[in-house]
């Protein structure tokens, strides 16, 4: 009996996150829950790799697996570059929609999510969708001091950590984990 009523009254708690009460009396949502855009993703991405309904690819895949699930889950081949450039040395990338995931040497190295459709974090993030303070307030995040406008890392909920970018209005542009080309 006890137990069912923790369970119960934990139901409550959660239902309640990030709601609050408007001017008029009704219950208002200052931001939508991070887990909701995770039913429609396509891709799923987290702080060690990318995947495929359930499908984990970690960093150090080979780039013919990803680049093979990645087509499947867009339908289409992706757009090919190179950067000779980068402080970590030469990488090449394949763009799916809003997803450009980064090799070296062949192997999965890291990715850069922009806005877009059909793909998410694990925590839920979605550039243009989440905002940086409904970020703040399910993770642990830590705005940064650089040379790159709205940076910032959050710690994910697999423990990693996530780098970001954000609007001066709050809004989340971008995230990207792993090996990146950014110059700073």
């Amino acid at each position: 009996m006890i137990r069912k009523g923790a369970l119960f009254a934990l139901a409550l708690a959660l239902a309640a996150c990030g709601q609050q009460e408007g001017a008029d009396g009704e219950e208002t949502t200052d931001f939508a829950p991070l887990e909701a855009s995770l039913i429609d993703a396509k891709i799923v991405v987290d702080a060690n790799g990318v995947g495929a309904k359930g499908d984990p690819m970690r960093f150090g895949t080979l780039r013919t697996d990803v680049d093979h699930t990645l087509e499947s889950a867009f339908g289409s081949a992706p757009n090919t570059t190179r950067n000779d450039e980068c402080g970590a040395g030469p990488m090449e990338f394949s763009q799916f929609g809003p997803l450009q995931v980064g090799y070296q040497d062949d192997k999965l190295a890291g990715w850069f999510l922009g806005k877009g459709q059909g793909v998410v974090t694990s925590d839920g993030v979605a550039p243009g969708v989440t905002s940086l303070e409904g970020l703040k307030l399910e993770r642990q995040v830590q705005e940064l001091d650089t040379t790159l406008d709205g940076e910032f890392q959050y710690t994910s909920a697999d423990y990693g950590t996530i780098t970001g970018f954000a609007d001066p209005d709050g809004t989340i542009t971008g995230l990207a984990a792993g090996v990146t080309c950014f110059f700073r």
